[in-house]
């Protein structure tokens, strides 16, 4: 398994977290200069919607993150790679990432993606349907809702997906992780999902997004300039808080309940 890691050429501390990450896993890789938001020209609507405004306050940085995950997609399509591990800079990884991708790669098909992480406001209900049996005590589900799973911190991605979202991304309307959108799009056929996690955020580092971790008001934004100074107390303060909180994003349970919208449109199993 081949790995493509996203991370903004400024963000050296990032780049040396990752690379240490994945030293113990021993996966070939490569680091991918990610687009940053800040040099975008927001008012290009070949490049990003209009409406991008109306869905978030950080256009910025979503429409950056967007345009680093599509270049990538296309360094897949252009290495002719069958599938693909993608990471975000801020995550931490087990040692045996590279054999659990390996396994996961061996299950996908068609335009498919497998999420390593994922963040749910609440606990995210998956389907014994279909269920497959991974190393580790992991296993590859199907989600009951697949509206619930959001997170572009580390996944596997088939090229045929990759071809597909190359075609869906422009103009930016959406997170990168808003893979409910590109399902409904056409551009992916499944959506499954690895439990328990094997990809975790890593709390000492912020969203280069946006203040997400601290809310979506008011409070949020006043406190965000501050939090990106990195303020000794206060820094550990809010680590543990976002510690806390991604916890809470990465509960999930198995239900046995009709699925809310089908995550696949290539089979179950």
């Amino acid at each position: 398994m081949y790995a493509y890691v996203i991370n903004l050429a400024r963000s050296a501390d990032r780049r040396a977290h990752i690379t240490a990450e994945l030293k113990k896993t021993g996966l070939d890789y490569e680091i991918v200069t990610a687009v940053d938001g800040r040099e975008l020209d927001l008012s290009d609507a070949a490049v990003v919607d209009p409406s991008l405004g109306s869905m978030t306050a950080f256009m910025p940085g979503t429409a950056g993150a967007a345009l680093s995950h599509l270049s990538v997609y296309r360094k897949i399509i252009a290495d002719r790679r069958d599938a693909a591990l993608v990471l975000e800079d801020d995550v931490t990884v087990p040692a045996d990432l590279g054999m659990l991708a390996d396994a996961v790669a061996r299950q996908l098909t068609g335009a498919e993606v497998a999420l390593l992480s994922y963040d749910c406001a609440d606990t995210c209900k998956l389907s014994r349907e279909g269920l497959v049996e991974l190393p580790s005590a992991r296993e590859l589900a199907l989600p009951i809702d697949i509206s619930q799973p959001a997170s572009a911190g580390g996944y596997i991605i088939t090229r045929q997906a990759c071809e597909r979202m190359a075609q869906c991304v422009l103009p930016v309307r959406v997170n990168p992780d808003n893979w409910c959108f590109f399902y409904r799009e056409g551009a992916l056929d499944r959506v499954r999902c690895v439990v328990p996690l094997p990809v975790l955020k890593a709390s000492k580092f912020v969203s280069t997004i946006g203040p997400y971790s601290l809310g979506n008001g008011i409070r949020a934004r006043l406190v965000w300039p501050l939090v990106r100074r990195k303020i000794p107390v206060l820094h550990q303060v809010l680590c543990y808080r976002r510690q806390h909180i991604f916890r809470g994003w990465a509960r999930a349970e198995f239900v046995d309940m009709p699925f809310i919208e089908k995550p696949s449109r290539i089979g179950i199993g």
